[in-house]
């Protein structure tokens, strides 16, 4: 369906919207390369790398991304319209009149090819897509019933009611499998919050407080769903985004004292997780658990978040993030964010949050331990697995510069290819060890200690892993301004093959010589890493599948091996290159790191043990 619409001799396009259903996104996704297609030309769907596939399920998955492109031209034209643009408003109440007939033909009944694990939908297989669909078309209306006459919205105003009736069933079907603190709760309250709302200005009873505060509105979700620590349960960074996207979109004009105090402070620490998971200046988060690695779709939603929390007062300023993301995106998306509808979300006047200074945090919920330094950031998971969206990966150290991903975490691809399950959740993809070379079992991690010594300049902290019978594997770290000391220690039933695994996303190369192993980490001002063993066993590279992104860009894949019942792997970073060496001294219980330094004293650091108060 296209058209266009004329107002004062201006004339502006109705967005394309699809006649018929959708499919399931993740399925977007070329089979042979793993990587996510290209927009589809005349229903041939290119891969990066040169394939050209036809049918299904690539278009029932284009379909959705198409439907989810015209919501959100939808809502652009609408800002436009507000904005005294007469045909931007003509445009956007067509594309909802179509919207809402298409709906009432095709969406009568749950999706006939919906899969059976799935929450199904009406006009998509997943009530989840449907739910985000809907909160864009939601939003549309809401900002159109300040500048059209509302008897033209009538046909959108049929349609937000029968899409927040099948947002309250879907939400109902999660209540009754007992899986409400599921994300998709989230964005299921989001659509029937934002329908409420909007429904509201047209005139309607205003029936959005339930939505909110009632028993399994908004508010319970967050309580259910939101660690303490500020992090969604599943501990993956794109879901913790993804779920504090939908709190603040089914906000939308409530200001702030209007907003439950438990749910506000919900909020805030959410947006605090973000400002300090994410990287100084290269616009990114870390891609723990199921998150992508990259892309325009992700940059676009964290750009969102970025603006939207800005309206929210108290909330930290991730300008950090917003500002390297604006110079990515497309320049219509940057201005539609940038409109006032986005800035002044709350209600309240938008002003300049501070920026937080970057430094070390542990969040000992969710189990993530960030450290910082000049011109470094790590990051340690040592916590829950995170149900259907974890990873095997307990104790893996992520390492980032300002822009550089020197040992990141990989991501994970569209969820329809079989990579996601056989490669990027397994152990092996991650810089993590691995026992026999088989996988970890979803596991806990345990913290030891975590000592952030503001006065001495430095933050330890120290946590173990019950991944493998008969195995125990403890990772500890201690980071400064200018370096970052990581061990690793591994004490076994018996004999067995032990390997750690460093990633990367950089062509880092490894040289021995008489002072030892050391490694070249190039991005940002480069970081220069230098190993010890004990046993003395080999560093060897290779190459491997690079992240999850485009899983065909060959990155070096390091392998720390050797055969034994016990091991050390002792490695220092820094960005700055101020060590020369690093050696491994035992005595009985005792560890002592010695790093040797270009100048200066060597630095010795005893590793903490149970004669510190450790619990092993």
């Amino acid at each position: 369906m296209t058209g266009s619409v004329s107002s004062g001799g201006t004339v502006v396009e109705v967005p394309a919207i699809p006649g018929r259903r959708g499919g399931w996104w993740h399925e977007y996704v070329c089979p042979t390369h793993g990587t996510e297609l290209l927009p589809a030309r005349d229903q041939v769907f290119p891969c990066p790398h040169g394939c050209e596939l036809s049918g299904e399920p690539y278009a029932g998955a284009w379909t959705v991304l198409a439907h989810q492109a015209a919501a959100r031209s939808l809502r652009r034209l609408a800002v436009r319209a507000r904005g005294g643009d007469r045909a931007a408003g003509d445009a956007a109440v067509a594309g909802l009149a179509r919207y809402a007939e298409l709906y009432e033909r095709l969406a009568g009944e749950t999706h006939p090819d919906a899969q059976g694990w799935m929450l199904s939908g009406r006009l998509f297989q997943q009530a989840l897509t449907e739910a985000i669909w809907g909160t864009s078309l939601a939003h549309a209306v809401h900002t159109l019933a300040g500048s059209v006459d509302h008897e033209r919205l009538e046909p959108a105003a049929a349609l937000l009611r029968a899409l927040r009736d099948g947002a309250m069933a879907a939400r109902g079907v999660l209540v009754e499998r007992d899986d409400f603190r599921n994300n998709y709760t989230a964005w299921l309250n989001a659509a029937g919050s934002s329908a409420s709302r909007a429904l509201a200005l047209l005139g309607e009873t205003d029936q959005s407080a339930g939505w909110l505060t009632g028993e399994h509105g908004i508010a319970a979700h967050a309580a259910a769903s939101i660690h303490p620590d500020g992090w969604e349960w599943e501990g993956s960074s794109y879901y913790h985004v993804f779920v504090l996207r939908g709190y603040l979109l089914a906000l939308r004009d409530c200001a702030p004292g209007t907003v439950p105090a438990d749910l506000l402070r919900r909020l805030l620490d959410m947006t605090a997780v973000v400002a300090t998971l994410g990287t100084d200046t290269g616009g990114t988060l870390p891609a723990v658990h199921d998150t992508p690695y990259a892309g325009p779709r992700w940059d676009d939603e964290l750009y969102e978040l970025c603006l939207l929390s800005a309206g929210l007062p108290g909330a930290p300023s991730l300008v950090h993030l917003a500002e390297p993301l604006a110079a990515r995106l497309r320049p219509d998306l940057e201005d539609h964010w940038r409109s006032e509808e986005a800035l002044g979300w709350f209600g309240a006047t938008r002003t300049a949050a501070e920026v937080p200074q970057p430094r070390s945090r542990l969040f000992p919920d969710a189990g993530y331990a960030v450290l910082r330094g000049a011109g470094y950031q790590a990051v340690l998971d040592l916590g829950p697995h995170g149900g259907s969206h974890g990873h095997l990966d307990k104790l893996a150290l992520y390492l980032y510069g300002p822009s550089a991903a020197w040992q990141p975490a990989y991501g994970v691809p569209p969820y329809a290819h079989p990579l996601r399950r056989d490669y990027y959740t397994r152990t092996a993809a991650h810089p993590t060890l691995t026992v026999d070379g088989a996988d970890q079992r979803e596991a806990t991690g345990r913290l030891l200690y975590w000592h952030d010594d503001v006065a001495g300049g430095f933050t330890a902290v120290g946590a173990e892993a019950d991944v493998y019978d008969g195995v125990r594997f403890e990772r500890h770290l201690r980071a400064d301004t200018e370096q970052l000391i990581d061990v690793v220690t591994v004490e076994a039933d018996r004999e067995r093959e032990l390997v750690l695994h460093l990633r990367t996303d950089v062509d880092v190369q490894v040289r021995r010589s008489g002072a030892g192993t050391h490694s070249h980490w190039p991005g940002d001002s480069g970081l220069t890493g230098w190993h010890a063993a004990a046993p003395a066993s080999a560093l060897t590279t290779g190459a491997d599948l690079g992240p999850a992104d485009d899983p065909q860009r060959s990155r070096p894949h390091l392998r720390w091996r050797t055969v034994g019942q016990r091991a050390v792997f002792a490695s220092v970073y820094s960005p700055g290159g101020v060590a020369s060496g690093i050696s491994i001294e035992q005595a009985g219980d005792d560890l002592t790191i010695h790093v040797q330094r270009h100048r200066g004293e060597p630095d010795r650091w005893l590793v903490p043990s149970r004669r510190d108060g450790v619990t092993r």
